[in-house]
């Protein structure tokens, strides 16, 4: 009981309330806000939960295959390009928004690293099942974040900014999307330093084939033209305008630039990025490879550019 105690106290001292961003009483198991009294506690499986919107819970973002292809690619992801991404600047405190499994914080917090890690709440029996840390995973909500203002000097949020307004979390956009979007801009932006570095990616909505997701979840209906070739390749043709989860660099950099007031977008090459799990033929699994880890910089933002891959500056 003393030790869980002494978790709570610790946690309190870097952590916000995530609605009013005011502070937070240690009290036995949870957390409590000293202004608008809400109360965050830890679920079953030991870590703290900070999710205000209770529909997140029925959202499965993770599922057992899923997880496990997380689990292998993890380290294969810190070791062939976050590490080296990281030490090209001096760094100390980093942020996982959206950080699944959480491989790349582990590998942080073994190096020494002050590292965090936020997903939702399905996340956190994976988290258990591989002992993450409760003192540097919480669930959390990517447009309300429990984290002072200004407290990290490098944010990493990849594969998420497309299910942001979401219904489900995965392909068809609520009503509210554009709003959610707006929200979590401004969180990563609010919990970032002045001249953080802020690493945002998702599929390219202007590139007309998807290698992350399918097309389809349980409320849409893609032709079946996009379901054939999704079957026998892997690969997602999708609308490249109009309504749809995906973002553009031009979409990205208007969020986060013109609305949120960032100061600048430098789209990175996406060498070392990707692990390809998606592509069945293996001879187009290369030539993937192959097309990616050699696309001219002066090309990274436009249509042939399959992916959208930036770093933001506060």
């Amino acid at each position: 009981m003393q030790d869980a105690i002494a978790d709570i106290t610790r946690i309190s001292k870097i952590t916000v309330c995530p609605r009013c961003h005011h502070s937070l009483i240690p009290a036995k198991n949870s957390l409590r806000c000293e202004v608008c009294n809400c109360v965050f506690g830890t679920n079953r499986y030991g870590y703290l939960d900070f999710i205000l919107d209770p529909t997140l819970y029925q959202i499965e973002s993770v599922t057992e295959e899923y997880a496990t292809i997380q689990h292998e690619c993890g380290d294969r992801l810190y070791d062939e390009y976050i590490r080296d991404y990281l030490f090209r600047e001096r760094f100390s405190r980093v942020l996982d928004v959206g950080c699944g499994l959480g491989r790349g914080i582990v590998r942080l917090l073994e190096e020494g690293y002050d590292a965090h890690g936020v997903d939702l709440p399905n996340l956190s029996r994976f988290w258990s099942e591989v002992r993450n840390d409760p003192f540097h995973f919480f669930c959390s909500d990517a447009a309300h974040l429990p984290f002072p203002d200004d407290y990290f000097d490098t944010v990493l949020s990849l594969g998420v900014i497309e299910h942001i307004g979401t219904q489900i979390g995965h392909c068809t956009l609520a009503s509210h999307y554009r709003k959610e979007r707006e929200n979590y801009v401004k969180e990563i932006l609010r919990v970032a330093k002045p001249n953080a570095r802020i690493l945002i990616s998702c599929p390219n909505k202007h590139f007309p084939l998807d290698i992350q997701h399918g097309p389809r979840d349980v409320l849409s209906s893609p032709s079946r033209l996009r379901s054939y070739l999704f079957k026998k390749t892997g690969l997602n043709v999708h609308p490249m305008w109009g309504r749809y989860h995906l973002l553009s660099y031009a979409e990205t950099k208007r969020l986060f630039c013109k609305n949120g007031g960032a100061r600048t977008f430098y789209p990175q090459p996406l060498k070392g990025i990707f692990a390809f799990t998606r592509i069945r033929p293996p001879a187009l699994r290369r030539l993937a490879a192959l097309y990616c880890d050699h696309l001219p910089r002066f090309l990274l933002s436009t249509f042939v550019n399959p992916y959208m891959l930036t770093e933001i500056r506060k």
